[in-house]
């Protein structure tokens, strides 16, 4: 797949961002929790396949709110353009 812009999902109340970057296979990472004042709760800049990076993105959204004691497993449905 040839990715110009980047990719969102949703994780239970979240938000995953994945935006490309100008070096070879580097994203730059992010969740949003839409409950918060300040959104953007995780943002890193990742090298690795469009594949591994959502995985990655994923994992780190359980976490989150894991960390709140809330329900983790979620299904995600990307779109990418």
């Amino acid at each position: 797949m040839e990715l110009q812009h980047g990719c969102r999902a949703e994780y239970g109340p979240l938000g995953l961002r994945i935006q490309t970057t100008a070096s070879s296979n580097g994203f730059l990472v992010f969740v949003d929790d839409p409950r918060r004042e300040h959104p953007c709760v995780y943002e890193q800049a990742v090298q690795s396949t469009l594949e591994s990076a959502k995985v990655y993105l994923a994992l780190r959204a359980r976490e989150y709110l894991e960390s709140y004691q809330e329900p983790a497993q979620h299904e995600s449905t990307w779109r990418c353009s």
